[in-house]
């Protein structure tokens, strides 16, 4: 049985490219979306993708990296005023190519930061991220107004 009612919320994907207790991570500009933030590559997951396509493919069209078998570090289901949806982070230590800003119209900078020195202007999420594997849970809601 089909519920035209049915919700339907979107699926986002993000990158943790490491390299050495590093994190590349790319600075949002004329989005309209939390400009002005240092972000970890990713995106919307596109209809008929699979989770890990979509992120292979983000990480390439953001950095202009091939991803290779990334693994999952956590799913974070979040609830943020009228915005509902999950997050899916993987690890991607591994990669072909040396990540870099391939999509300037989106991001003015990108750099690697220590993963103990984050920039200040972050998701906050992504302390839940860095928290998390610290515990070794995998899961975790959030919610913000």
């Amino acid at each position: 049985m089909t519920r035209p009612d049915r919700a339907s919320f979107p699926v986002v994907v993000h990158g943790m490219l490491t390299r050495d207790e590093h994190v590349f991570m790319l600075r949002r500009a004329n989005t309209g979306f939390m400009d002005g933030f240092h972000t970890l590559p990713g995106g919307h997951m596109d209809p008929g993708e699979s989770v890990v396509e979509a992120l292979i493919r983000e990480c390439f069209e953001e950095t202009g990296v091939k991803v290779i078998n990334p693994q999952p570090r956590c799913v974070l289901p979040y609830i943020s005023g009228r915005h509902q949806g999950f997050n899916f982070v993987f690890d991607c230590p591994d990669f072909v190519g040396e990540p870099a800003t391939a999509e300037p119209e989106l991001f003015d900078q990108s750099a690697w930061f220590a993963l103990r020195a984050l920039p200040d202007r972050c998701p906050p999420w992504l302390t839940d991220v860095l928290n998390l594997e610290a515990t070794g849970e995998w899961f975790r809601e959030l919610r913000w107004d």
